[in-house]
């Protein structure tokens, strides 16, 4: 049996995080928390004004799931909810206000950019705990790209091939940087879905004991190194936005 627990689920767009979230909490007993597709008030005025809406839409998104992160937290230690398994945490906003900094057209200045590293090192690093585990869900772009259309929403079918093999790169340095970090991270291959039973099984392996969780609700003891500027050649960055809006 679990006690009281956090885990991640982490993956670029379309490789299936919301779909694992509901069945794998359901399996554990904890409380799926879903990233919210709808609500973000800047989502439409962004898809017309990219430069103009790009930085508050992310300080929009840092915003509630630092909220989210802090409510649910909370409501574990109080021993209100078992655990939660969260669809996309909060680390991965870096990831993509990164890539509107890195954009050809500068969807995020670096002023701007370099504001928000401040705040977010100031709400999240200072403030929040990292997932006990974090399930990174494996997945080449081309069967993400697939899965994508196959969901038809309407806000994804602008995303490319080529933004998804940069999105995927910067998840591999996001995933490097939160081992070295000291989080666990649990890399399954996503090609084709695996039965819940499998994850769940995996999972055990980790073994989060009771008395784990009480160093995960104090500050973080080491900070994840968040690389501002990856390694990336600006050729292969996409000429469309990226989007942080699905999972």
């Amino acid at each position: 049996m679990f006690a009281e627990g956090y885990i991640g689920i982490a993956g670029t767009i379309g490789v299936g995080k919301s779909t694992l979230t509901t069945d794998l909490a359901q399996a554990l007993n904890f409380e799926a928390v879903l990233e919210e597709v709808d609500g973000n008030p800047y989502l439409e005025n962004f898809y017309h004004d990219m430069k103009g809406y790009g930085t508050m839409m992310q300080v929009w998104l840092l915003n509630h799931r630092f909220r989210q992160h802090r409510e649910f937290i909370t409501r574990i230690s109080l021993g209100k909810i078992r655990g939660v398994v969260q669809d996309r945490t909060i680390w991965e906003d870096t990831i993509f206000a990164r890539m509107l900094n890195q954009h050809p057209g500068k969807i995020i200045t670096d002023m701007d950019y370099n504001t928000y590293l401040d705040l977010f090192d100031n709400m999240v690093l200072r403030e929040l705990v990292f997932p006990q585990l974090l399930i990174y869900l494996d997945v080449n772009p081309e069967t993400a790209i697939k899965r994508i259309h196959a969901r038809g929403r309407v806000m994804e079918q602008t995303i490319t091939l080529e933004y998804l093999r940069a999105l995927k790169e910067n998840y591999e340095a996001f995933i490097s940087e939160m081992e070295q970090a000291g989080v666990r991270i649990l890399r399954i291959a996503w090609e084709e879905f695996r039965p819940i039973s499998e994850v769940v099984r995996l999972v055990h392996e980790y073994s989060l004991k009771p008395s784990s969780f009480t160093k995960w609700v104090r500050p973080l003891r080491k900070a994840p190194k968040l690389d501002p500027k990856p390694k990336l050649l600006e050729s292969s960055l996409p000429k469309t936005a990226p989007v942080n809006a699905a999972a």
